[in-house]
């Protein structure tokens, strides 16, 4: 089947931008207690990273290692969130960050995680779709970095010729996200994909290959693609377990218009993505490469 179908519908920003808002206690809710509460995304585990919190850590510092960050880069924080990635860079490295997000709610917890991580002089959060980036610059940036949001464009390649737009000469771009690394799905693996996708407003994920043909068409170079599917398993099987419990006590809250139904389909989301790993339906990948 044609993979854009996996989901039919094509969320839009104002849909995408909602279902944020409205499932904003539940990205706080559903991590181990000892999670950043600022980062929502999963984490890289290895050897030395068994607990979520360092592993979110280790996600960043394997980007950063990728891409050779220093103090004298300014990056373009695409991955939106509350701020997590970019307060970071600006923490760890010094470097001068901005942030972009469509989301208001999200974008006003950043600026106050950035004082609170007394990065506020070194980061920038902006309202702006990554798919357009009108609040940025040609060649302005040292560095393209997102962390699992470009699933959100409809079409991958309009994030890329962004990124290359706002990409100095030399300019690199590391992201992570959930790829297909197969084109043909059957009924039930339709089913699973689709009832992920639905929940979580994504409208579909790329084929690996196919981006990175994306990439190299664009003139992107050294591009190189880490599979890290295993090394997040551990997060999904986390939102996994929380499923279990949250999916019956949404649906009853829901019922009686306790809950709203974003959230309901939130869990469903996350509950089918574990399936989603265990079946190989996708690679959750990490993938860098320069101008």
């Amino acid at each position: 089947m044609e993979l854009d179908k996996l989901n039919p519908r094509n969320p839009s920003n104002s849909e995408v931008n909602d279902y944020y808002t409205q499932c904003h206690s539940i990205y706080n809710a559903k991590w181990t207690p000892e999670s950043h509460q600022a980062n929502i995304h999963l984490g890289y585990y290895d050897k030395e990273h068994s607990k979520y919190g360092p592993a979110a850590d280790n996600m960043k510092q394997i980007f950063a290692d990728l891409i050779n960050l220093s103090a004298n880069d300014r990056v373009l924080d695409c991955s939106g969130g509350l701020g997590d990635n970019a307060t970071w860079i600006a923490r760890e490295y010094g470097a001068k960050t901005i942030g972009v997000n469509i989301n208001r709610l999200q974008l006003g917890l950043a600026r106050e995680l950035a004082i609170d991580r007394n990065v506020k002089s070194l980061t920038e959060f902006r309202h702006d779709d990554f798919t357009q980036l009108e609040t940025v610059e040609n060649d302005s940036v040292d560095v393209v970095w997102a962390i699992e949001s470009i699933c959100y464009a409809e079409d991958k390649r309009d994030f890329l010729e962004q990124a290359k737009r706002v990409l100095k000469p030399k300019g690199r771009i590391v992201i992570s996200d959930w790829f297909l690394d197969q084109r043909d799905f059957s009924k039930i693996e339709q089913f699973i994909m689709r009832k992920w996708l639905e929940g979580w407003k994504v409208p579909n994920y790329a084929h690996i290959d196919d981006f990175r043909e994306n990439l190299s068409q664009l003139g992107f170079k050294n591009i190189r693609r880490q599979d890290a599917t295993e090394n997040t398993l551990p997060s999904a099987r986390v939102l996994y377990l929380f499923s279990l419990w949250d999916y019956p006590l949404s649906k009853v809250l829901n019922a009686v218009g306790l809950r709203e139904q974003l959230r309901l389909e939130n869990t469903t989301a996350i509950h089918y993505m574990y399936y989603a790993y265990k079946l190989r339906l996708i690679t959750y990948s990490i993938v860098a490469a320069k101008l």
